[in-house]
């Protein structure tokens, strides 16, 4: 069980990498232990060690109580961690705010602007509302009725 705690001890950032590409965790998400128990399982098969299934319990105890002193994982219940890792922080999954225009120049205090007045073709380009009738594709109603 000694060569099995090194692998852990030696690769702990491959081994998170590893879980949390199996498991997707993330900086502040709830890790529970048997999920730990079964990434260790894996993470030992890839790297051609094997473990019955009680000894990697007891080498998965071994492996949170390393990454507790290390402050990587804070107790929530004998079950159950928080994952304290910023290097796997959540994307943010809200867009960025838009740029705030430059703020425009203080007018002088007797200055006003007079409203522009409205031009002729401005008039004539705006458009009636609702839409024109629908031209009938039967034919007249003496057409139809003839027939």
């Amino acid at each position: 069980m000694n060569d099995e705690l090194k692998l852990f001890t030696d690769n702990q950032k491959d081994f998170l990498k590893f879980l949390k590409a199996k498991y997707h965790l993330y900086h502040l998400s709830n890790v529970f232990f048997r999920d730990m128990h079964y990434g260790v399982m894996a993470y030992l098969q890839i790297n051609n060690m094997s473990s019955k299934y009680t000894s990697a319990e007891e080498l998965t105890r071994k492996v949170v109580g390393l990454l507790e002193k290390a402050n990587i994982l804070k107790n929530v219940d004998h079950l159950a961690w928080v994952l304290h890792y910023p290097e796997f922080k959540k994307p943010s999954a809200k867009p960025a705010p838009p740029a705030k225009p430059a703020a425009s120049p203080a007018k002088p205090a007797g200055a006003a602007t007079a409203p522009k007045p409205a031009t002729p073709a401005a008039a004539s380009t705006t458009k009636p509302a609702g839409t024109p009738p629908l031209a009938s594709t039967t034919g007249s109603a003496q057409e139809v009725s003839q027939s």
